[in-house]
């Protein structure tokens, strides 16, 4: 297996850590970022890195998405200590629950400039530093919300829309750069950004992924050639595979209603 160097954002807990620990099994280096550094440092001090730690193969530090000179800094360590990226895995992400009205706005615009602007910054500033061999890539975090709009996550569910669409729109542009472009999409994930989260769609549905079966499936994405990787969107999970194949074949107003019986009060 070819060894890989992969930055990965919001580490500290959830998906990305998840990630890191199968990444970290597998032998790759690892440049581990989150806004709460005292988490991440406390997460790394688990057994699974201590080969990574003493091979001088994992770095970490401070990174709010939000800001470009905070990616600039975090990509310059990661280039200056392990000897550049191949992989660009842009997890970090929030989420606000309740109906729009009912929510403060702040946060929702909280959500949309971590959600979205973070995306598109990290985006931006990776394509200038990944190799652009045949296992470059960008890997974004998108969601099964993204499929057909989600009542009760409304701001997270469009700011997964604009994951969904940049992620299609860069994989085609940035071919030209050897950089694959690709996303995953997966529905609810027992992790700390659910928790707490009541909405009628985890009521009916339940929440049934872990985040190791993200990690898992970013895995497979991470260590496959680019020639191998033949689509942008990767559902994660029965459920959202059947939501996403019944969305490509069925009319509009089919969408709709199973959404609508899936997710309304």
């Amino acid at each position: 297996m070819t060894k890989l160097t992969i930055m990965i954002t919001g580490a500290s807990r959830g998906i990305g850590l998840a990630t890191a620990k199968k990444l970290a099994k597998q032998g790759h280096s690892l440049a581990l970022f989150d806004i709460d550094t005292d988490t991440l440092g406390s997460a790394l001090t688990d057994k699974v890195f201590k080969k990574a730690h003493k091979a001088k193969r994992i770095v970490q530090g401070h990174l709010d998405v939000t800001s470009p000179e905070d990616w600039d800094s975090a990509l310059e360590h990661t280039v200056e200590h392990l000897g550049g990226i191949d992989v660009l895995i842009n997890n970090a992400g929030i989420l606000v629950s309740g109906e729009l009205p009912k929510t403060e706005l702040e946060q929702q615009l909280k959500l949309v400039d971590i959600n979205c602007n973070g995306v598109l910054i990290g985006c931006h500033k990776a394509a200038q530093r990944l190799k652009g061999d045949k296992y470059s890539k960008i890997i974004n975090l998108s969601s099964a919300s993204a499929i057909y709009g989600q009542s009760e996550i409304a701001p997270y569910s469009a700011s997964k829309f604009f994951v969904r669409g940049l992620t299609e729109a860069l994989n085609i542009e940035y071919a030209a750069l050897g950089i694959k472009v690709v996303d995953v999409m997966p529905l609810w994930v027992n992790s700390n950004l659910t928790k707490g989260v009541e909405v009628t769609s985890i009521k009916r549905l339940g929440i049934n992924l872990k985040p190791e079966d993200v990690a898992n499936t970013i895995n497979k994405l991470v260590s496959k050639p680019n020639n191998r990787v033949n689509k942008p969107h990767y559902a994660v999970g029965m459920p959202a595979k059947l939501l996403n194949s019944v969305a490509q074949v069925s009319p509009e107003f089919l969408v709709r209603s199973i959404n609508k019986m899936v997710g309304v009060k």
